[in-house]
């Protein structure tokens, strides 16, 4: 795929532009958000409200160009207009952005549906090492979709470990429905070491429509809450999510 390019010299460069101005306060709003977020065209949600009474809607474009799972997001299938769907930032229940900072990208196409699930870290945790492990104690990312009489979660961490599991509403997960996802992690930090400063992690996975009773054509639905987990340094682990709550999220292949 070519070389990665940095992540940190667009932020440093700001940064030292603020200080010159002397805008302290503005240097802390820039360093707030991912570096990938400042300056990129059409970062704004895809998010539109309709649908159902009590649900959010995110229309999912489909795949422009290549995609190929290596962690990485500069293939043609995410940078070619009109480029991905996008949650935006995850929320806090008063609607301000979550810290730590998370959001998704989505496409679809090929029999798949991709994600790139972000992840700002300053201390990436994991020790779950095993499938089907309790990643729900490590940092991790939660996906759930939800069709009528059924839900399957897929649950990811840092290092790219799964943990997928099917229900009916309201039963027990059976961990031993395999999602078939693949899935590649890539990180800029050092796992499991609380002395030094971490920046991010990112998921870049492809669930294949066909494990959620689903075709792969335009116009198909299903319901998709989105978690994110985290145990920043020194404080309680705190989740943060997209279409849970009151209002359901909801994809839409166009």
């Amino acid at each position: 795929m070519g070389a990665q390019p940095s992540k940190r010299s667009p932020v440093l460069l700001v940064a030292l532009a603020v200080v010159a101005l002397g805008g302290g306060a503005a240097l802390r709003r820039v360093l707030a958000r991912p570096a990938h977020a400042i300056g990129v065209p059409g970062a704004q949600a895809s998010v539109v409200k309709g649908g159902d009474p009590g649900e959010i809607l995110l229309r999912v474009p489909h795949l422009p160009g290549s995609v190929t799972l290596d962690g990485d997001t500069d293939d043609p299938g995410w940078t070619r207009p009109p480029g991905p769907a996008r949650t935006g930032p995850f929320l806090m229940p008063d609607g301000s952005e979550a810290r730590p900072y998370s959001n998704a990208r989505l496409l679809w196409g090929d029999g798949h549906l991709y994600l790139a699930l972000y992840a700002s870290d300053e201390d990436i945790e994991t020790r779950t090492t095993q499938a089907d492990g309790p990643l729900w104690l490590d940092d991790s990312y939660r996906v759930t979709f939800r069709r009528p009489g059924v839900e399957y979660v897929i649950e990811v961490s840092p290092t790219g470990v799964v943990s997928d599991a099917i229900r009916k509403p309201g039963g027990a997960w059976d961990y031993s429905w395999n999602s078939g996802v693949h899935v590649s992690p890539e990180r800029d930090g050092t796992i499991n070491d609380p002395s030094n400063m971490d920046e991010e992690w990112v998921i870049e996975m492809a669930v294949p429509f066909e494990s959620l009773g689903m075709e792969g054509e335009p116009g198909e639905s299903i319901g998709m809450e989105l978690r994110r987990c985290d145990t920043p340094k020194g404080a309680p682990r705190v989740c943060r999510s997209w279409g849970e709550g009151e209002e359901k999220g909801r994809i839409v292949l166009e």
